[in-house]
């Protein structure tokens, strides 16, 4: 019995002791750990006409909104283009001619669906965002494959868009020609 007191004695001992010292050693681990820093992020780039506006890496959100939009134009279907654009969006492309409003873009989007049969395959997204203006954009290559008159043609096209409130509300294309394949490719 009296080694069963001296056992109980030394485990609750043991116990307390744990409990105490690890409790100190918490505290002394706790007082160890320097504050979280927060960074703000300072951005890089500029922009002219925004003189210190500086980007950051944007949200996926962002990158989401366009990769649907240009389904929808792979899927030719002109109404969910038109709801996913601002009213007053504003297209330049790649000659430099320029589409405002989403009248206009309807009624080019009709003709060329119908003469080229455009089809859009992304092969990169960046989704980045103003730091002072907050604004969303996102620049996305895409390899461009039409057909017009039976004759195929491929361009590879960088197209930087800006998204606002979840619409598309401008985009600029820039493009590069691809020639054809030879026969041995």
């Amino acid at each position: 019995m009296k080694k069963f007191k001296l056992i109980m004695t030394v485990a609750v001992l043991a116990v307390i002791s744990y409990s105490c010292n690890n409790s100190a050693v918490e505290r002394m681990v706790d007082k160890m750990q320097p504050e979280p820093v927060v960074i703000e992020q300072e951005g890089a780039g500029f922009f002219v006409p925004q003189p210190g506006e500086k980007f950051v890496v944007g949200s996926d959100e962002t990158t989401d909104v366009w990769m649907k939009y240009i389904d929808a134009h792979n899927n030719q279907d002109i109404e969910a283009i038109l709801a996913m654009e601002s009213d007053s969006i504003y297209i330049v492309g790649p000659d430099g001619a320029v589409i405002k409003g989403k009248e206009d873009h309807a009624a080019f989007l009709k003709v060329w669906f119908e003469q080229a049969n455009p089809k859009w395959d992304v092969y990169w997204a960046m989704p980045y965002k103003g730091v002072t203006g907050g604004e969303e954009w996102v620049v996305a290559g895409h390899d461009v494959k039409s057909t017009v008159d039976g004759v195929g043609s491929a361009s590879l096209d960088l197209i930087d868009g800006k998204i606002q409130d979840g619409l598309v509300e401008l985009f600029y294309v820039y493009q590069m020609k691809v020639p054809p394949p030879t026969e041995d490719e």
